[in-house]
């Protein structure tokens, strides 16, 4: 059955108010021979196509042979469907091109994040090794102090830039670049420390290896003054 013998067959029903359970009622048949019909994917037999058409009111010829403004109503509505079922196609079609940019972005900043984290542990294990290093490597005064700027956790500062960029941006993944600043950080902090270490800088309190140097350097002060003290008398009395 072609689909404009079908559409009016549908719309025969509907104008006599059947619905299609009430229909396959009437011809003694399932509602589901009455939906294919209506589908096109089956045909009545000549008995049911008598039975409708005395049950319709009308002749044979009309029931099968729709008139010319039912085929122009049917083409259009097919047309119709095609627009449709076109426009769908075409909206499924950006939204999985639009999910599948997300996602490479969404892989794109996951790799760099990792590779930032990766950057960020090679660079503390150097700064932990060449800490360890200079530790057991010499004297107090020879020793690195870690100061109020190798303490300060820059790390943490970095994970919360990196979210906040993430969140502004959109989730660009030119945000982790913020760890790629870590081994800058540190090694600025080495120098500073060290000069808050020998006190050209005030921060927080003075530390302990210093306050040791100190303490070493003015007893070395007193003892030369009191030798350089007990010498004059002795030189003294020896010229009398």
């Amino acid at each position: 059955m072609n689909v404009e013998t079908a559409q009016r067959l549908a719309d025969l029903r509907r104008s006599k108010g059947f619905s299609q359970e009430g229909l396959a009622r009437k011809l003694g048949l399932s509602r589901q021979a009455v939906s294919k019909w209506e589908r096109a994917e089956s045909s009545p037999d000549t008995e049911n196509l008598i039975s409708l058409a005395k049950l319709y009111g009308v002749s044979l010829d009309e029931l099968l042979n729709p008139s010319d403004e039912i085929e122009d109503d049917i083409e259009f509505e097919n047309e119709d469907r095609a627009r449709q079922r076109e426009a769908e196609a075409a909206e499924r079609a950006r939204t999985h091109e639009a999910a599948a940019r997300a996602t490479e972005a969404a892989t794109q900043a996951s790799d760099a994040a990792a590779k930032a984290a990766q950057a960020a542990s090679w660079s503390a294990q150097a700064a932990n090794a060449a800490t360890a290093q200079a530790t057991s490597g010499g004297a107090v005064g020879s020793t690195p102090v870690k100061g109020p700027f190798q303490s300060f956790p820059y790390w943490a500062v970095c994970w919360l830039l990196f979210f906040l960029l993430m969140f502004l941006l959109g989730g660009c993944p030119f945000a982790a670049l913020i760890f790629f600043t870590i081994p800058i950080y540190h090694w600025v902090a080495r120098a500073l420390d060290g000069d808050w270490a020998r006190g050209d800088i005030q921060v927080g309190p003075v530390p302990v290896a210093a306050q040791v140097q100190v303490q070493d350097a003015s007893a070395t002060v007193d003892a030369d003054a009191a030798a350089a003290d007990g010498a004059e008398p002795s030189a003294k009395e020896g010229d009398e």
